[in-house]
């Protein structure tokens, strides 16, 4: 049986952090209070992860070393890239050597790199999401005295049980609930873009898996919540990064009346602006602050991206890497972040203030203010079955 207890080590640094420009898209206005996960069993084991030497706090002046084993590749403006960039605030703000592998998708080699790194001198080596969360916890008990940190995910402390191995974790249903709120204000906004007379809103995902469906799930509450007579189609690439198809399946969803989209849609995210540019239609974007991402290289495709649901994981990466050097967080927990620690949220960019009324900006302010004051509780996939899933989504179905 699983505790939670407040974790204000680690919201507090993801705050100030944001505060000080790290991130230009987190909230300002982020409060200091996050949520971490930890194992009943987390006393015992604490003084195992507390015997890790953090190579920053030597006194002889050793440089810290992270590498990030990204099962992926960089340039997909939106999760890999934010797990990049918080290994270069590594590097930037603490002098750290760090280490970028950019592993690809082929998962036949995922185990050699993970063995790689872990029989070379790193002090910390950082990985993330689901996919490679068994191969993680695997090599971490094979390596009880080497450090990792495995983000997207909580650990099972049953499989490591050297306590080597952090998990920082988010709540992206509730960045996923605003945003259904917002595709949902948007219909009566009486925005040019958008056709009054359809009550349809749309989502497309990189897969059906649970963590992708953390999304929907949010997103789906968030629409119910402004208005339950309002339907939404639902697409997967069935791909990651297959850009071509998202930008199918994506306006497919414009053709079938959708006037907002929402788009979880991993490395294929290209593919939903693109759909969005073409049908002149709206998008909500995912993980990365898109439009900023992309107003310099190409105004014209991120024009219509109206938001991002913001997933800080550079952020939180850099935070827990530093708090741990300090020894302030320690390898034997999970932290779990959300609205109020601002490592989610909706990205507030110039776009967002032009083009979302100022009403629908306030009305979404309070409706945040409210997940985080414990007055609304937002779902989350990883509770539910397949099947309570698939009958949410089904219901919603025009």
């Amino acid at each position: 049986m699983k505790k939670r207890i407040v974790s204000t080590v680690l919201a507090a640094a993801m705050a100030a952090s944001m505060l000080a420009g790290c991130g230009s898209s987190a909230k300002e206005t982020a409060a200091a209070a996050g949520k971490q996960e930890q194992s009943g069993d987390a006393a015992a084991e604490k003084d195992k992860a507390e015997s890790a030497d953090p190579a920053d706090a030597d006194a002889s002046g050793k440089k810290l070393k992270v590498v990030y084993l990204c099962n992926g590749n960089l340039g997909d403006k939106g999760f890999n890239d934010s797990a990049a960039s918080g290994m270069q605030m590594l590097a930037d703000q603490m002098g750290a050597e760090v280490k970028t592998i950019e592993m690809g998708r082929d998962e036949t080699s995922y185990e050699g790199n993970y063995l790689d790194v872990s029989e070379q001198d790193w002090d910390m080596i950082v990985s993330g999401t689901w996919s490679v969360k068994e191969l993680a916890q695997d090599i971490a008990s094979q390596f009880p005295e080497k450090n990792y940190l495995i983000f997207d995910v909580s650990v099972d402390r049953d499989v490591v049980t050297d306590g080597n191995m952090m998990g920082v974790n988010y709540y992206s249903n509730q960045a996923a609930f605003l945003s259904g709120v917002l595709a949902a204000k948007m219909l009566d906004s009486g925005d040019a873009k958008i056709d009054a007379s359809k009550k349809i809103l749309g989502f497309v995902g990189s897969m059906d898996t649970s963590n992708i469906n953390d999304f929907l799930v949010g997103y789906l509450e968030g629409v119910q919540y402004v208005d339950p007579e309002i339907k939404v189609v639902t697409s997967y690439v069935g791909s990651f990064e297959d850009v071509s198809k998202c930008m199918e399946m994506t306006t497919q969803l414009y053709n079938q009346g959708a006037q907002v989209v929402y788009a979880p849609a991993s490395q294929s995210i290209l593919g939903a602006v693109t759909a969005a540019q073409k049908s002149d239609k709206y998008l909500i974007a995912c993980d990365q602050d898109l439009y900023s991402e992309l107003k310099e290289s190409d105004p014209q495709l991120a024009a219509n991206v109206i938001s991002s649901s913001l997933k800080n994981v550079g952020e939180s990466i850099y935070t827990s890497v530093k708090a741990w050097s300090e020894g302030t967080m320690t390898l034997d927990q999970d932290y779990i972040l959300g609205l109020d620690s601002g490592a989610v949220g909706l990205a507030e960019n110039e776009n967002y203030k032009a083009i979302v009324p100022e009403e629908i900006q306030k009305f979404i302010e309070r409706q945040e203010q409210k997940i985080i004051n414990g007055d609304i509780a937002v779902g989350t996939a990883f509770d539910m079955s397949t099947e309570d899933v698939a009958a949410l989504r089904d219901g919603m179905k025009p």
